[in-house]
């Protein structure tokens, strides 16, 4: 591990392809974590309640027009002119067609019942309807009659199997037929049978039902005998009789007029959806497969790892381009600057761009050029002294290059038209003037400039995610003060405040009179707030800043700015005055300064 930390660690290059890699890896991984942890169990959720929905809109169906059928049955149960009808059905044609009229109008407007019949128990029977392909043989009819015959007037919903006779050999159809016996009611006696009624469902109106119910690919929907837990009614006649709700799963459904349940089974997981049927002692039960469930969370995943590796392929392209481009140069400076180091000023740089890479290609090769020049002027025995002096003014070439190189910029940038770049250089230069000059002393009114030009830049980085306001009391403007006091607390200001919040924020800072000879300056922003164990380490961290009496604070190297500006404080103007803080995320973060109005040099 250790050799592959160093040997990446060697090219920027590897660095940048690693870079890329591991942000496209972090976006993929937390989108397929966010969507199985939170988003595939509402997903779950919905197509169960969806499953449940139809289950219970196809049970409500057909449960209507079994009650509708039943309803038209009883009716006619207790109808003493109907009874005197079916007894003499033989010898009253001008009932037969009243009652056939009546009738035929009750299967107009049900479909789902195809054939009504009325059976005499002396032979005779009116018949209605429009079943013509199938109908029902003599011995299944025989076994509906006994039924209601022994039922003694009470409804029951059967199974009844049809056939075509056009069509011998072909397998029988199978349906459903609400039977009742009907009896001579007299107020003495509950009278003999005297008749039957048999109403026929429509197999073509309880397939397209079935078809409706089954929507998901898989699923199957049955209509169940609730004590049995066998199939009444399927789409595979064969499949009657069948057990398909097992004995511990009946006792689960008992007392419950609707619910779901999940089944295990070797094949797989189902969702197992039920709803009583009023009053026939079945019940709709509907098998849906679990992996039908979570097809749309499965597709969602497969697309996001396709379009993740994807976007991780054409990312390391682009991360090979533009570092190539990038890199390529400044390992050309690199080599030129190691060079330099072994006494070779003769080398000079290509510069094939003119970003700031080449900028520094070509002042780089004017260094160099310059250098020969003086060496050429000088003796061999000053050019010993020529490096000595090179080297202790290292330090202070980078300054003075940058603000001639800003120039350069604003030059350009003026010729080019973009008033942002010549802006940004012209503040820039201002900034870094101020900062060599001689004096460490400066006043409120210059330092406030310095801020002012510093957040002017970051307005153009941020755009609309930073707005800012600067306000200094009249009178306030010559109160001299150390060069950069407050410039640490700022930078704070926009990089952890502003810059890390996706709407942006606000920083203001403002200077006004305190009391006696104090002055209060006040740095605020409404970016992220400080949180409350971070809030207590940089208390306790300004704490030690002012114990240690101008020492190296202790503390994290990222507050070692705010560290040294209370010691500075403290230093010029005692222990009375420094730094005080507060943040939450309702009134933002405030870093207040208190300082005197005159150093102690300049007192009296």
């Amino acid at each position: 591990m250790s050799s592959v930390s160093r040997y990446i660690g060697k090219s920027l290059y590897r660095k940048i392809l690693l870079s890329y890699l591991l942000i496209v890896l972090c976006i993929v991984f937390v989108l397929v974590f966010d969507f199985y942890f939170r988003t595939a169990e509402d997903l779950r959720t919905q197509a169960v309640d969806h499953q449940v929905r139809m289950t219970q809109q196809a049970a409500s169906t057909l449960n209507a027009n079994l009650t509708n059928v039943k309803s038209f049955a009883w009716n006619y149960f207790g109808d003493f002119d109907f009874h005197q009808f079916v007894m003499g059905m033989g010898t009253d044609p001008e009932g037969q067609s009243s009652y056939r009229g009546k009738i035929s109008n009750f299967v107009y407007n049900h479909p789902i019942v195809t054939n009504v019949v009325i059976l005499q128990q002396d032979g005779f029977s009116l018949r209605v309807g429009g079943l013509v392909s199938t109908t029902i043989a003599q011995n299944e009819m025989q076994r509906l009659t006994d039924a209601a015959i022994e039922a003694e007037g009470k409804g029951l919903w059967l199974p009844t199997d049809m056939y075509n006779p056009n069509t011998a050999g072909e397998p029988p159809g199978y349906t459903l037929s609400y039977v009742q016996a009907i009896r001579n009611i007299s107020l003495t006696s509950p009278g003999r049978v005297i008749g039957v009624m048999v109403f026929t469902l429509s197999p073509e109106a309880l397939a397209q039902w079935l078809s409706e119910s089954e929507s998901s690919v898989g699923s199957r929907t049955y209509l169940v005998d609730k004590q049995q837990g066998t199939i009444v009614y399927s789409r595979e006649m064969e499949e009657r009789g069948a057990v398909i709700v097992p004995a511990e799963e009946i006792a689960l459904q008992q007392g419950q007029l609707k619910g779901h349940y999940f089944r295990e089974q070797n094949s797989g997981g189902q969702l197992i959806v039920f709803e009583n049927l009023g009053q026939t002692g079945w019940a709709v039960v509907s098998e849906i497969p679990s992996r039908q469930l979570t097809l749309s969370i499965d597709d969602f995943t497969t697309r996001t790892i396709w379009i993740g590796a994807f976007t991780l392929l054409i990312s390391m392209l682009l991360a090979g381009f533009i570092s190539s481009r990038t890199i390529n140069p400044l390992k050309l400076l690199s080599k030129g600057m190691k060079s330099i180091e072994k006494g070779n000023y003769s080398v000079e740089l290509p510069v094939r761009t003119e970003d700031e890479v080449g900028y520094l290609s070509a002042s780089f090769n004017r260094m160099t050029r310059e250098i020969n020049r003086l060496i050429s002027k000088v003796y061999e025995a000053e050019i010993v002294k020529k490096n000595a002096e090179i080297k202790s003014l290292q330090s202070q070439i980078n300054p003075h290059f940058l603000y001639n190189t800003l120039g350069v910029i604003d030059s350009i940038a003026s010729m080019q038209g973009d008033d942002r770049v010549s802006f940004i250089s012209r503040s820039l230069a201002k900034m870094f003037r101020y900062n060599i000059s001689g004096d460490d002393i400066s006043s409120l009114d210059a330092e406030f400039e310095q801020i002012r030009l510093y957040l002017a830049i970051q307005k153009i980085r941020f755009d609309h995610r930073l707005d800012y306001s600067i306000y200094l009391e009249p009178g306030l403007e010559q109160v001299p003060i150390p060069k950069l006091l407050f410039q640490p607390l700022v930078e704070n200001s926009v990089n952890h405040g502003i810059s890390r919040s996706l709407e942006g924020g606000i920083v203001r800072l403002e200077a006004i009179s305190g009391e006696e000879d104090e002055v209060q300056v006040k740095i605020w922003n409404n970016g992220l707030p400080i949180d409350a164990e971070r809030q207590e380490w940089l208390s306790g961290l300004l704490q030690d800043a002012s114990q240690e009496d101008g020492g190296a604070p202790r503390g994290a190297s990222s507050s070692i700015g705010l560290s040294n500006v209370q010691s500075r404080i403290q230093m010029l103007y005692g222990r009375q005055c420094g730094i005080t803080f507060s943040s939450d995320a309702e009134y933002g973060t405030t870093f207040t300064l208190r300082i005197k109005t005159c150093l102690p040099d300049q007192e009296g």
